[in-house]
């Protein structure tokens, strides 16, 4: 098993990693271990979601907080120098998602326990300290690769996580300190006197070489490797990226003529939050996005588009609805989620009318 130890690097960095190195891997290639804690803090929405109903832009640009767009699902998360982050690159398909992160997940569990924290698995890929997650992981398929990315959590910085999310008002906000506070832990938070951060890697690195029966060898990154990173680098940070699909139908204060309708629906379904959104036009779907904090292999499959443009131009009913959702579960699985949540969404839909510009 390669191991890159990259330590601290660019925020920026320390995401696009696993992007690059998954794209260069060939079936033939040896399983690749990396860690890495970003320099500064940043937040990265996942791959489906609507990156403005996520994020408090206006306060990130302000503080200075980049926002980046992952390749992975899952649901907006902040990153800051408090977090050891691991990717394991395994260079061919390791069968359902729900099962690979029972067996990988083994080894960060063990890290944990040898220190003294009673960590477990909590389906479908948390990590639980009792009630409390202790670390969250994320799997997604990438041409022929499939990784693999989790934490070791030293720290986190609850106050400014509450605060770069959007939400809808401070009181909410509160609440959700008050919650992010109960049910989350950290090793400071469960060891006070933490092990020094190097040897806890070591240990993680050794549990995935027993769990994987590969022995270890640390490597570095090529030059071509390096090049590959600062490419993805700026990809993912992109904002056209980050906020791609968003267009002014979706942005406060747009004006459209007396009669036209914005609807939003929201589903909490067991594999993730579900978001629909979608303008009626005398009837018909005018403008439609699906999006939501969930896992879809494959990840860059054109489903989702193909689901939104099949709505568009139709009337607004559940059948046409049932009928969208079907064809999308044709062409992507969705772990945790069926055809008849992304109704029950639309059934959640609320509506306001906009400001009439005629």
């Amino acid at each position: 098993m390669r191991y890159l130890d990259l330590g601290t690097v660019k925020r920026e960095i320390s995401q696009a990693v696993y992007h690059a190195l998954a794209e260069r891997m060939r079936p033939h290639d040896e399983i690749t271990l990396v860690t890495v804690s970003p320099d500064r803090p940043y937040v990265c929405v996942g791959y489906h979601q609507l990156a403005s109903r996520e994020i408090d832009r206006a306060f990130c640009e302000a503080h200075q907080i980049l926002v980046g767009r992952r390749f992975v699902g899952g649901g907006a998360v902040y990153l800051d120098h408090g977090q050891v982050f691991w990717h394991l690159l395994l260079p061919t398909p390791r069968g359902p998602v729900e099962d690979l992160y029972r067996e990988i997940l083994k080894a960060p569990i063990e890290t944990y326990q040898q220190m003294g924290i009673n960590a477990q698995f909590r389906p479908v890929n948390d990590i639980v300290v009792g009630p409390r997650k202790i670390g969250g992981t994320g799997a997604s398929t990438m041409g022929t690769t499939t990784v693999i990315v989790g934490s070791l959590l030293f720290d986190f910085n609850i106050e400014l996580m509450a605060r770069v999310l959007k939400v809808p008002s401070e009181k909410f906000r509160d609440k959700m300190i008050s919650s992010l506070s109960e049910y989350m832990t950290t090793i400071n938070q469960e060891l006070g006197q933490p092990p020094e951060r190097q040897m806890v890697v070591a240990k993680l690195v050794d549990n995935f070489s027993r769990l994987l029966n590969e022995p270890v060898h640390h490597d570095q990154l090529t030059a071509e490797e390096e090049a590959d990173i600062e490419q993805y680098a700026l990809k993912l940070f992109d904002p056209e990226f980050v906020y791609r699909g968003e267009r002014g139908l979706f942005h406060s204060g747009i004006k459209i003529r007396s009669g036209v309708f914005l609807h939003e629906g929201v589903f909490k379904a067991p594999g993730g939050l579900l978001r629909l959104i979608y303008r009626v036009n005398d009837g018909v779907f005018d403008d439609v996005n699906f999006s939501g904090d969930f896992f879809m292999e494959p990840w860059d499959s054109s489903a989702v588009e193909d689901f939104q443009g099949y709505l568009q131009g139709r009337l607004v009913n559940e059948q046409n609805v049932e009928e969208a959702a079907r064809q999308l579960f044709e062409k992507v699985s969705i772990p945790g989620v069926v055809a008849s949540d992304i109704v029950e969404c639309f059934r959640r839909a609320e509506s306001t009318e906009q400001s009439s510009v005629r």
